[in-house]
């Protein structure tokens, strides 16, 4: 009897999971915390491994889960913490703290049509994440990224807050076609003047893709390299969480070495050099204006606000978010205004098909200063010209005119003139994504994307007839433009595993885009009121144009790629294209493009397993062809044009002779990358590599008898670029409490013409300072090289030729000086200190042996050329006066020339940005049962810029530095609270 109630016992025990599995299960619970923080950790998945049941962690960090079967494995998971395994088989309380895992947080890469794990590619692939940009105190995100990735050059030739900085990705690969990168938003190629469509909080991250590994699938347009940016989607969270940011700031010059003389230093001046005549200095020497201060605005302000809702679940993700943005520009005239909405959502309609769409709606009104070019009227180019003693503005604050005597200076006050001509922009943008993916057959997945990209342009120019130059008759002018591109892509790829130690995956595609623009502008002049100054109170039509910027152009393609790895150690990939563009001859359309991509992970190897402190190692080796065909829409065509006058008749004209040989231009492209990660914290990358543009489509001279162009395109011609990149990232302190990361950046990139056409060995472009010489460099300077000054008798001295010393200014001494308007070199550096919830982050970026004409320079020490308006004060101190005077400017009335004088080294250094951040701890926003994050900062950007260069803004992409709108400097406070 005893043993037979022994066993029914022992069988009851062995069988309570049993028991409990029919009744439904048992309850696991627990408390998960955060090993940096000891913080509660939301949103922690809990899964039964095996099965589809799963939870996660409160507000409190708190869980409780019903598994279905004895035993089981708990899976314990968070983005960025190591996954944490635990088997159960009974109810139980299990409490965890999660550790950081920093190679999870990087893990995934976007690349072309798809996304990998950190360290499974074999292509050059830099990204920056959503940190760097979300707080950008900016329009749009570009500027961010000055400095952060190596071989991605970003540089701004104005400050205007609407404009787009312009981008190069590992050197210059053309002479006369597009040089800038591929850009791809969430799948759709967009161009860089949409980014201020762009809320920067928006976006999670952005992958520069540099090599033919990555680069090579997109083809067409591929040859500058790609910059692949991804927005934001939903957060596994158990409930929708809401973030809002605001934040305020002020912008100003970021430096104001103003040159040009002041009142006093004026009429010494005036009086040296016998311009004195006529003039009451008792009067004028009451009046000192600084115009750079009139000019420009100290404290120009910035407002940005945003909300965001987001969440995801098994079936929904979902992101969702509104922002607001306005700011003054620094320049008289400018300013941006945005309203801008975001939705991206992905629903799981059924275990085998996923639909989902990416959207932005976005409205601007942007006002923009005239910069670039000289005249006494516009703001920034008339702070240079205006003298120190005229005065804008009347006793009583109100603007100085001529029509009423209170305007003293020459032609118009230039405050004036842009108050009585205004000129203002509207835009428009919907940018707009819809998919569908399809899972038939495990491994395999089929998708359908389908994108619309469309902008509606207006501009309304005023000249009001009230001033004083109209004489009464005013005039108003208007255009509008409307830009639509659609892109339909259609993917197939199947992936799998063979023994468990082969993997292939595979991809084919097809691609087309369509795109057209088409517009109108007219300007009607005859108005008689400054309240009436519209189109229709015009009594005659002075221009009109029922084009406008019209445009019409598409392009076909058809690609694949295959992509095999053995046992997570050796690696290949291999991609083809082919691509049809609609801007070349009908025989010569199609380009094909292909790549071949192979990475060994040799940290993997067995004989690799002693070395512990060696956490990564690979070398990789790519090779492969990319392509361009950013031209004019019709270069291919011959064309005629009308509005001829032939003895009174209207005619019309052969404009442009056509090519239909034209085809594409081609990059041949090898990247040589070794990367090596030490004691799970410094990483270091260091890559090699060579390409070689063929084919350029490039702009040849001809005679200007045949059509009055002098120039007609084809393919001919070759460049190299050959260059070196180095990126170093790494923790110098991790600790519970505080953590110091330093990381750096740095690339060199040595830019060689090696073929021109018709076996011409060199091509001067005339009145530019610039030859194309086979052996140089296509950006550098030809230019007459400046000797000093006879301190004698103060002429100006030029080297000729051969290098001997003369005062003869002669077109025929000029040389190529091994000067280069584009900087060879590169780079940025950063550091973060983090000590429980403070976080200090400064940012640094720097170009060398970058040199421009300061034609600024030039005007303001003319030496008596432009002696009617104001000058630089050098002209009064260091100037040529007497015998034995050491000096580089002549005496007066020795005019200058365009030579080497003027041109300056614009290599800089710049504090991007700094920042201080304070994050209150999770212990004191739980006790409000409301708030999930809470976090205040303050940053500079661009606080500190060390260069010689003299102007006001070292930063740009031309030879030449002119009337340039700066860059400006910002001091800025936001609030992030999510709840």
């Amino acid at each position: 009897m005893r043993k037979s109630i022994l066993l029914f016992v022992l069988f009851t025990l062995t069988n309570i999971p049993l028991l409990l599995f029919a009744q439904g299960g048992y309850q696991v619970k627990g408390h998960i915390i955060s090993a940096e923080d000891n913080q509660p950790m939301i949103g922690v998945s809990i899964m039964e491994k095996g099965t589809t049941n799963g939870v996660i962690t409160d507000i409190d960090g708190n869980y409780s889960i019903t598994v279905t079967k004895s035993p089981a494995t708990l899976q314990f998971s968070y983005v960025g913490m190591k996954t944490i395994d635990k088997q159960v088989t009974a109810s139980t309380r299990i409490n965890l703290t999660m550790e950081s895992d920093a190679q999870m947080v990087d893990e995934v890469v976007v690349v072309a049509y798809g996304v990998r794990k950190k360290g499974t590619i074999a292509g050059s692939v830099s990204t920056v994440k959503a940190e760097k940009m979300e707080n950008v105190p900016a329009a749009s995100f570009d500027q961010a990224l000055q400095g952060q990735a190596p071989g991605l050059m970003v540089m701004s030739n104005t400050g205007e807050p609407s404009v787009a900085a312009s981008f190069q990705i590992r050197g210059m690969n053309s002479l006369n076609s597009g040089t800038s990168p591929l850009f791809i938003l969430d799948g759709v190629p967009v161009s860089s003047g949409d980014f201020n469509a762009l809320n920067p909080s928006d976006i999670e991250s952005i992958s520069v893709l540099k090599d033919a590994s990555s680069t090579s699938i997109y083809g067409a347009r591929a040859a500058n390299g790609v910059v692949v940016i991804t927005t934001k989607r939903g957060l596994a969270i158990d409930k929708a969480k809401v973030t809002f940011r605001a934040q305020w700031g002020i912008s100003q010059l970021t430096q104001k070495e103003w040159s040009q003389m002041n009142t006093a230093e004026r009429i010494l001046f005036e009086k040296e050099v016998g311009l004195d005549k006529g003039k009451d200095y008792n009067l004028l020497r009451d009046i000192d204006i600084n115009w750079c201060d009139v000019v420009f605005n100290d404290k120009a302000m910035l407002q940005n606000y945003e909300v965001s809702v987001n969440r995801a679940t098994d079936r929904l993700n979902y992101y969702v978010s509104g922002n607001f943005f306005d700011q003054d520009g620094i320049a008289q005239g400018s300013g941006f205004r945005r309203y801008n909405m975001r939705a991206n959502a992905d629903v799981k309609a059924s275990n085998w098909l996923k639909v989902g769409t990416t959207s932005t709606v976005s409205y601007q009104e942007i006002e923009q200063a005239q910069s670039g070019e000289y005249t006494s009227v516009t703001p920034i180019s008339a702070s240079h010209f205006m003298m120190p003693y005229w005065n804008p503005y009347k006793e009583d604050g109100s603007l100085a005119s001529p029509s009423d005597g209170s305007w003293k200076g020459t032609n118009q006050n230039p405050l004036e003139w842009m108050e009585n001509n205004p000129v203002k922009y509207k835009k428009y943008k919907i940018l707009s994504t819809l998919y569908a993916e399809v899972n038939p057959v495990k491994g395999l997945t089929i998708r359908s994307q389908f994108a619309a990209d469309y902008a509606h342009m207006t501009a309304f120019k005023q000249s009001f007839p009230s001033f004083p130059t109209n004489n009464g008759s005013g005039n108003a002018g208007r255009s509008s433009t409307d830009r639509l591109s659609l892109t339909i892509t259609n993917t197939a790829n199947y992936q799998f595993t063979l023994e468990d130690k082969h993997s292939f995956n595979f991809l084919l595609g097809q691609e087309g885009v369509d795109a057209r623009s088409e517009g109108f502008t007219v300007t009607m002049r005859g108005q008689n009121n400054d309240l009436l100054t519209n189109i229709t109170n015009g009594t005659l039509a002075a221009a009109w144009s029922d084009t406008g910027d019209a445009y019409s152009y598409s392009y076909l393609s058809f690609f694949g790629r295959g992509e095999y790895n053995y046992a997570g150690r050796y690696y290949a990939d291999f991609s083809v294209r082919a691509d049809a563009s609609s801007r070349f001859g009908k025989d010569n359309r199609w380009g094909t493009f292909w790549s071949v991509g192979l990475m060994w992970d040799i940290q993997k190897e067995n004989f690799m397993k002693k070395y512990d402190w060696l956490t990564m190692m690979q070398i990789a080796l790519s090779t492969g062809t990319s392509g361009n065909s950013e031209i004019g829409y019709y270069d291919a065509q011959s064309l005629v044009k009308g509005g001829m006058d032939y003895m009174g008749e209207t005619g019309i004209y052969p404009s442009q002779n056509g090519n239909p040989d034209l085809s594409w231009e081609q990059t041949w492209s090898t990247n040589l990358a070794l990367h090596l990660g030490f004691w799970n914290r410094l990483n270091l990358d260091v890559e090699l590599y060579n390409k070689k543009t063929t084919n350029m489509l490039m702009l040849v001279p001809q005679s200007y008898a045949v059509n009055g162009s002098g120039k007609y395109r084809d393919n001919i011609g070759a460049m190299v670029n050959r260059g070196a990149e180095l990126s170093v990232n790494g923790d110098v302190i991790r600790t519970k409490d505080f953590s110091w990361n330093l990381s750096a950046n740095l690339s060199y990139n040595k830019n060689k013409i090696t073929e021109l056409y018709n076996g011409v060995d060199e091509y001067e472009i005339a009145g530019t300072n610039i030859k194309y010489v086979v052996g140089h460099s296509a950006t550098e300077f030809y230019i007459n090289r400046f000797a000093g000054v006879n301190p004698a008798n103060g002429d100006a001295l030029w080297y000729t030729k051969d290098g001997e010393v003369t005062t003869e200014f002669r077109d025929a001494d000029k040389v190529l000086v091994n000067k280069s308007f584009v900087a060879p070199w590169q780079g940025g550096f950063g550091t973060t200190l983090t000590w429980k919830g403070i976080s200090l982050a400064a940012q640094f970026s720097w170009v060398a042996d970058r040199w421009v004409f300061n034609n600024d320079r030039f005007m303001d020490e003319s030496n008596g050329l432009f002696e009617a308006y104001n000058q630089s004060r050098r002209l009064l101190y260091d100037r040529w006066k007497k015998p034995g005077d050491i000096t580089d400017i002549p005496r007066y009335g020795i005019t200058p020339q365009m030579d080497s004088r003027f041109l300056e080294d614009a290599s800089f250094l710049r504090l991007k940005n700094l920042m201080l951040s304070y994050s209150f701890p999770q212990s004191l926003l739980r006790k409000t049962n409301f708030l999930t994050n809470l976090r205040v900062y303050a940053q500079g950007q661009n606080l500190l810029t060390f260069t010689k260069f003299t102007g006001l803004d070292p930063e740009g992409t031309n030879n030449m530095y002119q009337a340039q709108y700066p860059a400006t400097r910002q001091f800025t406070f936001g609030l992030e609270v999510s709840f």
